[in-house]
């Protein structure tokens, strides 16, 4: 039954869509947008609701279904204690607070990320759910296949800005549908509160029209980063009628604001009229102002209520009770006198105070320093950094990279135990597999190797540093990251003397000025089992293609089992000596699965990486036909006169993780 219901659903939709192609030119302000009646499941609405965004923090409402599913099983219970790791702790944007160490309930943590669209809660829910925030992300993907969200990719669980995330607005009316008819009880315990306390600091709900419509609207989840613009996803209840409305890519707040308390007043007269006023009419009416006069009548009660989080509330109590501490919802109270009527276009309901640093705004870290500021010099406005920001990003970072393997390479190992036929082989694929499941779990180090740093840094060329140098910030931070993540320091002062820094620094720093007001940081910890075998070649240009190959081919048998494989192969090819040997180092950074944009260079990545793997090496060097997992080309314009060559071996932990402030 419900699959039929479910393929009854999409029937309507689709009937709906293919009238919405003749409808009027006239739309709101957004990139895609969908309103839909959840008591009849039609929908009223559409507006390019298959163009791919950006999905930003509307991705926690898919952690919070996949948290709540393990909570409906069995796995997971609101009252489970969760100490917050330095993973979570260090996430930027929109927090709800947390600190490394904390031990806070998972029922507070789910409060973080549905009121106070925390970043760190929705890590550290991630993490207690998955195991690891790669592990959750991929039940992430699983759940949204399972809910038909075909042109959606979830990659991570807060929603912060990652290659390749993308949802749209059909996608995320099939993801709040199943939400919000699964879980009712959230709404009304979460996601209608309008604040939420946590350490001191009260932080507000973050959709607008809690504020505007309370005891109407009592959902869902705003969303905000420079891709995406501003999201929203909001459902009202009036009666026995909720709708739920999705509007992505508003240019501005005031848009996304206006465009969503529009379609709830003109959904509700919609349907009070008998479908007599159709959505797209009253929008045509509100571009020409006109006014279309269909009062509904709703309840509204007091938005004074608030959870209080405070770390003195032990985690085993609800979240929402009375007596201790917190403050529970009152019960829902019509307005004194008359109740008011909503007509659409009326200016007086919105909140025109409402400001656009309150959504979820990555590029401000909310932490001990305060965020990002402009500074104005003649016509250039710059956005400034303070180099405290810096320092904490690089620290986190530095401990990250340690501890957690990324998704990618741990889903490449996982390929090749499958495709592996030696047994030896397998058993080390299957021991490495573990090993970074013990690391990310026990915050403990992925290899006794934790490597020279090496950092990429892109600043904008909009961004001015305070407080320091960007340089000074970086090796602060790798100071602090490698002794309070209590890392081997491997950096000695001197090539020569030999004495050792005793804390990892300095880094190795390469700065590249982009366009823009934002700052990205790249922290890369190389491991010198594998660094050791780094080769260069001043081939000639006649060598062409096999002089490529065969250089690259040789450098791999020499290398042997030293690097510790299966390895990544990073290949420069281009630019100058030093450059090429730069751009090696950089095709590392590349996620393992993601294909070379040229033809030919593609087409030798996959020959490289079936002749590496025929040299039968294999995992640990014990033989087999997993010696490599990727073989991974970045190019650069050369001199006519000759064909520089550079091989960068990463080991089976090769690591980077990466922030943009």
């Amino acid at each position: 039954m419900r699959f039929l219901r479910a393929a009854a659903f999409w029937v309507v939709v689709s009937a709906v869509l293919l009238c919405a192609s003749r409808a009027p030119a006239v739309s709101l302000e957004a990139g895609g947008a969908i309103l839909m009646n959840m008591k009849s499941e039609s929908v009223l609405y559409v507006q390019s609701e298959d163009a791919r965004i950006a999905p930003a923090s509307l991705t926690k409402i898919m952690t919070l279904h996949v948290a709540f599913d393990a909570i409906a099983s069995g796995r997971a219970f609101l009252s489970d204690d969760v100490r917050v790791s330095r993973r979570a702790a260090s996430q930027p944007g929109a927090r709800l607070n947390l600190g490394a160490g904390d031990v806070v309930s998972l029922d507070m943590l789910i409060a973080g990320a549905a009121i106070a669209s925390g970043n760190d809660a929705a890590v550290a829910v991630a993490e207690h759910i998955g195991g690891s925030v790669e592990a959750f992300r991929n039940m992430m993907n699983e759940k949204a296949a399972e809910l038909g969200m075909t042109r959606t990719v979830f990659r991570n669980p807060n929603g912060l800005p990652s290659s390749g995330q993308v949802t749209t607005a059909r996608d995320m009316l099939a993801l709040s549908k199943s939400y919000i008819e699964k879980y009712p009880e959230a709404l009304e315990r979460y996601h209608k509160i309008p604040n939420i306390k946590y350490k001191g600091k009260t932080t507000t709900n973050k959709n607008p029209l809690l504020r505007m419509f309370p005891g109407v609207v009592d959902g869902l989840k705003t969303g905000w980063t420079n891709a995406s613009k501003h999201c929203l996803i909001a459902t009202a209840q009036s009666g026995d009628i909720r709708l739920v409305s999705v509007i992505l890519g508003s240019p501005t707040a005031e848009d996304l604001t206006r465009g969503s308390a529009f379609l709830m007043e003109a959904g509700f007269n919609t349907v009070a009229s008998g479908g007599a006023v159709k959505v797209i009419s009253q929008l045509e009416a509100r571009e020409k102002g006109i006014s279309i006069d269909i009062p509904i009548r709703v309840d509204r009660a007091s938005p004074e209520t608030f959870l209080d989080a405070s770390p003195d509330i032990s985690g085993d109590k609800p979240l929402v009770s009375s007596g201790d501490g917190m403050m529970i919802p009152p019960d829902v109270e019509a307005w004194p006198g008359d109740e008011p009527e909503i007509n659409p276009g009326d200016d007086t309901e919105f909140d025109m105070d409402f400001d656009e640093t309150e959504f979820d705004d990555p590029s401000v870290w909310i932490g001990q320093s305060e965020p990002g500021a402009e500074w104005r010099k003649g016509d250039t406005a710059l956005r400034e950094i303070d180099a405290r920001q810096i320092i904490e990003a690089v620290e986190a970072l530095c401990v990250e990279a340690n501890y957690v393997i990324n998704g990618d390479i741990k889903a490449a190992l996982e390929r090749g135990l499958e495709a592996e036929e030696d047994d030896v082989s397998r058993d080390v694929l299957e021991q490495l597999i573990e090993n970074a499941e013990i690391a990310a779990e026990g915050e403990l180090p992925l290899c006794q190797d934790t490597g020279m740093t090496v950092v990429f840094v892109e600043i904008g060329q909009d961004v001015r540093v305070t407080g320091g140098s960007i340089r000074d910030a970086v090796n602060e931070g790798v100071r602090r990251g490698y002794r309070e993540g209590y890392l081997r320091a491997s950096v000695v002062a001197d090539p020569v003397d030999r004495v050792n820094t005793g804390d990892n620094t300095p880094a190795i720093v390469y700065f590249d000025i982009v366009p823009g007001d934002k700052l990205r940081i790249i922290i890369a910890p190389k491991g010198f089992g594998s660094e050791n075998m780094s080769r260069t070649a001043m081939l000639k240009p006649s060598q062409g293609i096999s002089g490529i190959r065969e250089f690259v081919v040789d450098t791999v048998r020499a290398a042997g089992p030293n690097p510790c494989p299966p390895i990544i192969v990073g290949v420069g090819v281009g630019g100058t000596a030093d450059y090429a040997a730069l751009l090696a180092k950089q095709a590392l950074l590349r996620p393992v699965g993601a294909t070379n944009e040229n033809w030919i260079w593609r087409g030798l990545e996959d020959e490289l990486l079936e002749a590496i793997n025929a040299l039968d090496i294999g995992p640990a060097g014990l033989g087999g036909r997993t010696t490599a997992l990727a073989v991974h080309i970045k190019t650069f314009p050369t001199h006519i006169a000759g064909l520089p060559v550079a091989v960068n071996i990463g080991c089976h932990a090769t690591r980077h993780v990466e922030i943009t402030l």
